[in-house]
């Protein structure tokens, strides 16, 4: 069996009939729970240490930093990104 190889995200979605518009989400998603990864780590918190911080179950924190994100809200990123002291910036432009 050959494995396809895509040149990007987008064409894989494409190929899998995801539209444009959730490709985009989930890459936002992967990006803002990456950040939040190295954060926690660099200061040296544990999934409930950012729970309490960020008023989020520790079962939540701990789902979305060991799991899958297709269940996660972007605002729930953004108000672990806040506990972290990390802002987030929308940059929205043409497509290409």
């Amino acid at each position: 069996m050959k494995t396809k190889r895509y040149k990007s995200i987008e064409d894989f979605g494409k190929d899998i009939g995801v539209s444009p518009e959730r490709v985009e989400i989930s890459k936002m998603k992967a990006k803002l729970k990456k950040r939040i990864i190295q954060e926690t780590e660099a200061k040296g918190l544990t999934c409930a240490e950012l729970a309490e911080t960020s008023g989020l179950s520790r079962s939540v924190v701990s789902g979305i930093v060991n799991g899958s994100l297709q269940s996660v809200s972007i605002e729930r990123l953004i108000r672990l990104a806040s506990a972290l002291n990390l802002s987030v910036e929308l940059n929205i432009k043409d497509a290409a």
